[in-house]
């Protein structure tokens, strides 16, 4: 990721609509999945410690990101349990942690074998042991953005669900999100495939009435996705489980 993406990132996770949107689909499939009162969790691509900080409150959590950048932040937020590490060489033994988490991470261009993260989850998570997953979907939405935070790979369900299952893992529940968005995102992502813009996705007005409603429309939404798995969207979410 470019080292000024981190910062911005930094500044906005705590409220930008897309963060909110996510925490929302983790704490929707963590109440139906999770049973441990305090889990030992790993977030595998921790960023700049917003997800990881929330995770704390509920489990024993660490975690680990690819730049002593993201590690920085991840301390100057106050969360001390992180280190500079890759996720094709986790720094831990053999069935660790209760539950692993990973969004937007394996997606990264500095992993050409995107099965490598999936088996070093795998060996991390004691037998029984839960993987929450989130990926970007649809390669045909490569964008400026995916360019800035050094994404090279977007997935389909399909492509999620393979990767899990040639890892040993057993999926519980896959499904995109960011559905009711798709038809703006898609078209604004495709205008800017002809004129990229010049700052981050994120570096918007994101404490203005834009963010609220697109916050609320995540909301709607997840009503929907704990009926049934939505055909299409902006990204994939996968739960799976090591036997």
């Amino acid at each position: 990721m470019n080292v000024e993406e981190y910062a911005t990132m930094f500044s906005v996770e705590d409220g930008h609509w897309w963060y909110l949107g996510l925490r929302g689909m983790i704490d929707l499939f963590w109440r139906r999945c999770v049973t441990a009162e305090r889990p030992r969790v790993l977030d595998a691509g921790c960023g700049t410690g917003a997800l990881l900080e929330r995770l704390g409150a509920r489990a024993e959590a660490c975690g680990v990101d690819l730049s002593p950048v993201a590690v920085q932040f991840c301390r100057q937020r106050g969360v001390e349990r992180t280190a500079a590490a890759s996720v094709t060489a986790l720094p831990f033994q053999l069935a660790t942690f209760d539950v692993a988490v990973s969004f937007d991470v394996f997606c990264h261009r500095s992993i050409s074998d995107k099965r490598v993260p999936f088996r070093e989850v795998y060996r991390a998570l004691k037998p029984g042991g839960l993987f929450l997953l989130n990926l970007p979907a649809y390669q045909w939405l490569h964008s400026s953005h995916d360019v800035a935070v050094h994404t090279d790979r977007r997935f389909t369900k399909g492509q999620v669900l393979r990767l899990l299952r040639e890892s040993d893992f057993e999926p519980l529940h896959a499904t995109y999100w960011n559905t009711l968005l798709f038809p703006p995102v898609v078209a604004t992502r495709l205008w800017r495939r002809i004129f990229p813009p010049k700052g981050s996705d994120l570096d918007t007005d994101w404490e203005g009435a834009s963010n609220r409603v697109f916050a609320a429309i995540l909301r709607l939404e997840r009503g929907l996705v704990r009926a049934t798995p939505l055909p299409c969207g902006l990204s994939v979410f996968a739960v799976a489980r090591k036997p």
